[in-house]
């Protein structure tokens, strides 16, 4: 998220440690130890809702863009950017709508091009729904944030990339026994290329407010909904083993999404107050 002129530098290429093969991984905390060389099978979601979010991305600049040409005016951004003062006198959608919003065609080049590296690695490690959800929570908690602490307009999905950053890390962080050197090379990555964008965004026209958000709003989510990996052994096939989630999205897990969705409406309800 930032101001409509800039773009956000992307977090790079794939932070993950784990795109081909996890066979030299050590066993995690209370797995058993694998045997020699065998064969690891990853529990690796597909990827359907990053493809997705870019092409309502990319729709949304196509329509910003038609807006100006015909009516001389970006209608979409005149509607849905976050204006502090109008969201404090009732339209709140624009907390999600500058979500998909963006500035200029750097900026969402640069915002395109982080999500898809990014997206994909997370989304195939915390599948569809909870990646939805990590992208939905940290991309309002950045702009709740931002409403709270940065008074000018904003718009992008940056707030929501931290986000995406911070879920990576802490999956790399829980499952660090399992994954060895990989994960703590991985883990090493992402609190570099944390430290760097935030450093980058106080050069100034840039919404750090809204970065620092989502990227506290995806740490807090991850943790609660994260996967957790551990070592499965069939009987059956000794040279082959499978990593299976000792944390499944379900039952009382499910509590930190309402638990989160009450913080975000409190922090709004905050920040509205203060802008009257």
């Amino acid at each position: 998220m930032r101001p409509p002129a800039n773009g956000v530098p992307p977090p790079g290429p794939s932070t993950s440690p784990l795109r081909s093969s996890a066979q030299d991984a050590p066993p995690g905390e209370g797995s058993p130890a694998p045997p020699p060389h065998i064969r690891l099978r990853l529990p690796l979601q597909p990827v359907r809702v990053t493809y997705g979010l870019l092409v309502l991305i990319g729709l949304t600049f196509a329509a910003q863009l038609g807006s100006e040409m015909l009516l001389g005016a970006d209608l979409v951004l005149g509607l849905g950017a976050k204006v502090n003062l109008l969201i404090a006198h009732g339209e709140i959608w624009r907390l999600f709508t500058a979500i998909f919003i963006h500035g200029s065609v750097l900026h969402i080049l640069f915002n395109a091009y982080a999500l898809y590296n990014l997206g994909r690695e997370v989304e195939t490690f915390y599948g569809s729904l909870r990646f939805s959800l990590l992208f939905l929570i940290a991309g309002l908690s950045g702009s709740a944030t931002s409403l709270l602490l940065n008074p000018h307009p904003a718009v992008g999905a940056s707030g929501a990339i931290f986000g995406l950053i911070g879920a990576e890390g802490v999956f790399l962080y829980r499952n660090r026994r399992l994954l060895g050197e990989r994960g703590r090379r991985g883990l090493q990555n992402v609190i570099f290329i944390t430290v760097l964008n935030l450093a980058i965004g106080l050069q100034g026209g840039i919404d750090n407010w809204a970065h620092l958000g989502g990227l506290l709003g995806g740490l807090a989510l991850g943790w609660f909904i994260g996967p957790v990996w551990a070592l499965r052994f069939d009987p059956a096939t000794p040279q082959e083993a499978a990593l299976a989630d000792q944390q499944p999205l379900a039952g009382a897990r499910w509590l930190a999404v309402p638990i989160a969705a009450g913080a975000l409406a409190a922090l709004t309800g905050i920040a509205i107050a203060l802008q009257r």
